[in-house]
């Protein structure tokens, strides 16, 4: 598996922040001009949360995940060679 661009993520979780930041408040000035409990708010968060945010940072948890298997790979491999 090739590596990730270490500045490909960086875009990714900067797009993934202003994409929220943005949703949030479109929700918020909706349900503010909709005159309904706040309650709504949250639940359209999480929702907003589900369906938009976690599949936008997908390729972020999965190079983590690379990278860790990797670190772990290594020193793995480091202990290997001591012996």
């Amino acid at each position: 598996m090739n590596a990730p661009d270490p500045t490909a993520l960086r875009r990714r979780v900067l797009l993934t922040g202003l994409v929220s930041f943005g949703l949030f408040l479109v929700l918020a000035y909706l349900v503010a001009s909709a005159g309904v409990s706040d309650w709504w708010l949250l639940l359209a968060i999480a929702v907003a949360y589900v369906v938009v945010v976690r599949p936008l940072m997908r390729p972020v948890r999965d190079a983590s995940t690379l990278r860790r298997r990797l670190a772990y790979q290594a020193f793995l491999d480091s202990r290997e060679d001591e012996q």
